[in-house]
């Protein structure tokens, strides 16, 4: 997949790339205006999780703990980060897959790390997490 052009969207201007890996990254602005000129800062990085059931999925991540921040009925929801630049994110898998040019079944390593004493355990969508090493 080649990088899609600059574009509006849900987030604000941005675009889509895929690394070699085959991992695919959504690069977006917080404003949906042009408020400035272009710059390398980056003032988070959201790992964002296509989910088939955004109700469990919220619910799910709830139940471990995480405040929800931001919630748009089942189109998308933000958890708390509390300082961490980091965020977590869950978006309906159909309509992310198409935001990334992307099958909605995906294909690849689902697994993610974390930096948490939680345990291993698998969300609704089968997302297996596991404390990082």
């Amino acid at each position: 997949m080649s990088p899609t052009g600059s574009q509006k969207s849900f987030w604000g201007y941005g675009g889509v790339v895929q690394a070699p890996d085959g991992t695919v990254w959504q690069v977006a602005s917080f404003s949906k205006k042009d408020t400035g000129p272009d710059s390398r800062r980056i003032d988070a990085i959201v790992l964002l999780l296509g989910v088939s059931d955004m109700a469990a999925s919220k619910q799910f991540y709830v139940d471990r703990g995480l405040p929800v921040a931001k919630s748009f009925g089942s189109t998308y929801v933000e958890f708390e980060s509390s300082s961490s630049p980091v965020k977590l994110s869950l978006y309906g898998r159909r309509d992310l897959a198409k935001v990334a040019g992307i099958a909605p079944e995906g294909t690849g390593s689902h697994r993610l790390a974390i930096g948490s004493d939680a345990g291993t355990f698998t969300d609704p969508d089968g997302f297996p997490w596991q404390p990082a090493a």
